[in-house]
């Protein structure tokens, strides 16, 4: 098992991604309480939202409409929606990142 670093985790994010163009510290996931009030209540960077889900000991999992990736922060305009990144994608990279950070009874 590694040691948990945000570093790490974005290297690892970056090995991953950066091929496709995509910047791990430029893509946010950002969430509303309800679909009615879009007000946002969750914006974290891919990185950290990764990692502090690791941290927790959690293996990092993200679905729901009032989630999406976007390529701002603290907004839930579709203008702003990350193409390219779907959260499919995303809950794969995070299960196969956990593997190296987190015990096998978690994973």
């Amino acid at each position: 098992m590694e040691e948990l670093s945000i570093e790490r985790v974005r290297a690892m994010l970056h090995a991953k991604l950066s091929g496709r163009g995509i910047n791990v510290d430029e893509v946010y996931i950002n969430g509303v309480h309800s679909l009615e009030n879009l007000q946002v209540t969750y914006s974290q960077t891919l990185v950290w939202a990764l990692y502090l889900e690791l941290q927790d000991a959690q293996v990092p999992y993200f679905e729901g409409e009032h989630l999406g990736l976007f390529s701002k922060s603290y907004t839930f305009d579709s203008a702003y929606r990350f193409k390219g990144l779907e959260f499919d994608e995303v809950n794969d990279l995070a299960a196969n990142i956990a593997k190296l950070f987190l015990s096998e009874s978690v994973v």
